[in-house]
Formats: C-alpha cells, sequence, structure tokens
C-alpha cells in the first residue's frame, strides 16, 4: 500500500498538483472545476487509505457526521481532509503508518 500511495502523490507532485477533490483539482494554486483528470488517482488513495482505516476502526462510510472530502498538499505533506468533522485533516503519513489517535477515531464513529 505505501508504495502505491507514494506512486500517487509523486504523479500529483509531478504534475504540480496540490489538491484532488472527485470532480477538481488544485495546480498549484489554481482551482480546475470539473476536471476528472485525477478521478482515478482520488479513487485510489480514498480506497487505501480512507476505506482501508474505515473498515479496520469500524466507521461508517455513509454516516453523515464523516464526510471524505479532498487529498491536499499543506507546506510540502499531504493530507486527507473531511468537509464533516468540519476542519479534520490527517497527514496522508499517518494514515498509511496507522497513526490516527483514538480520539479521532472516536469522532468518526460518532
Amino acid at each position: 500500500m505505501e508504495d502505491k500511495v507514494r506512486l500517487i502523490l509523486d504523479k500529483l507532485d509531478s504534475a504540480n498538483v496540490t489538491g484532488i477533490n472527485y470532480d477538481y483539482y488544485f495546480k498549484g494554486s489554481e482551482m480546475v472545476e470539473d476536471s476528472f483528470d485525477y478521478c482515478d488517482e482520488f479513487d485510489t488513495l480514498y480506497e487505501l487509505l480512507i476505506v482501508s482505516m474505515y473498515n479496520k476502526h469500524n466507521i461508517d462510510p455513509y454516516n453523515d457526521h464523516n464526510s471524505f472530502n479532498t487529498f491536499k498538499k499543506i507546506d510540502g505533506k499531504w493530507f486527507a481532509e473531511w468537509l464533516n468533522p468540519m476542519g479534520l485533516e490527517l497527514e496522508i503519513s499517518d494514515l498509511v503508518n496507522d497513526n490516527v489517535s483514538d480520539e479521532i477515531i472516536a469522532l468518526l464513529q460518532e
């Protein structure tokens, strides 16, 4: 899993992509809307990181209280960002290494 995630992030970095959502992405600071250019990358990261964490910790992926939204790069590091709970961001390296606190797991299980 770690190698596959690294390949995707390297591809995004090479293209100067700093954030991806299902139907838009950021190239540098410019938002490219209504684009599906990085849907495969989003889907793969979502499955490898978010769905596997949800499955491991018995988190309901269809609960409105845990709406995942975007992968984005901040200060050279990649993060997973949730729309709900608002403001929740987890570093992708923490997700890869299953280094998610019990408090975050409990928050997502609510």
